[in-house]
């Protein structure tokens, strides 16, 4: 329980961050990131990051749609994304089929 609420806390934090970024400076500021050699590497590490965890959501979602959605959401909006998808899809499903292999043995 506690680990839900500190994964929904950060999630919140830093989607209130990116709104207000939003609101203040809009996009004009990525032109400054995209611009130094350290901003390229930051961007290509989250990404890395986006396409590592769309990964697992491929692997765990069965519906096409379903998977997109998530995927695309990932991609636009971060990482809270993900939280939610854990908390919501992915803790539930791995959990059950960790706790059915430990089961079996």
């Amino acid at each position: 329980m506690i680990l839900r609420t500190m994964l929904v806390a950060a999630a919140a934090a830093f989607l209130v961050l990116l709104g207000l970024t939003l609101l203040t400076d809009g996009t004009a500021g990525m032109n400054a990131v995209t611009a130094a050699t350290w901003g390229r590497v930051l961007l290509a590490d989250f990404y890395l990051g986006v396409l590592c965890f769309a990964a697992v959501i491929w692997a765990v979602e069965r519906a096409l749609f379903i998977t997109l959605a998530w995927t695309v959401a990932l991609a636009l909006l971060g990482f809270p994304v993900a939280v939610v998808w854990l908390l919501l899809r992915g803790l539930p499903v791995i959990g059950s089929s960790a706790a059915a292999d430990v089961a079996k043995h």
